[in-house]
């Protein structure tokens, strides 16, 4: 009966826990609890200066920004950190959310322009995302400039944002 109870107030616990990461991710002014459920998968790593067919989720292994050949001159420049650059090559035109599992800043790109941030958040609280963008793609290449972390591999969402909302 008692380890009953204890394991009832363990689970109990757990549950609180989780309640209060879904409080903290609701921080951001738009759901990413899709994309921290797709980083709980094994996910495919790829190197900087790769490119991958499509949009997705996938780990980027990181090197030191000094070493990274960025498509253009990053904003923030060179800070002694970790960066990378991956091109996706077939990104269908519509909104798109692109999330990050740690700290580090991130700039999109398209035909040799940085596209537009229409929604940006950091949060310390929400475990699995750390900073998330919305931006808008044409049915182009599109490569994301990354830098800033302070982690060596870096989990990646680039997920297409739906248009509509639900009106009950």
């Amino acid at each position: 009966m008692r380890t009953a109870l204890i394991a009832c107030l363990f689970l109990a616990c757990g549950a609180a826990g989780a309640a209060a990461q879904d409080g903290n991710c609701r921080n951001f002014s738009w759901s990413v609890g899709r994309t921290i459920d797709l980083f709980d998968e094994p996910l495919p790593t790829v190197q900087s200066a790769q490119s991958l067919p499509k949009e997705g989720v996938f780990a980027l292994q990181l090197r030191p920004v000094a070493d990274v050949i960025y498509m253009m001159t990053p904003e923030r420049g060179s800070d002694g950190s970790w960066g990378a650059m991956i091109t996706l090559e077939n990104v269908p035109a519509g909104r798109y959310q692109i999330a990050l599992s740690d700290d580090a800043w991130v700039e999109a790109v398209q035909d040799n322009k940085r596209l537009v941030t229409f929604a940006s958040k950091r949060s310390k609280e929400c475990r699995g995302v750390r900073h998330s963008v919305d931006v808008d793609v044409q049915s182009n290449p599109l490569t994301l400039q990354i830098g800033g972390a302070h982690v060596r591999r870096l989990n990646i969402a680039v997920v297409r944002v739906w248009p509509f909302e639900w009106r009950w």
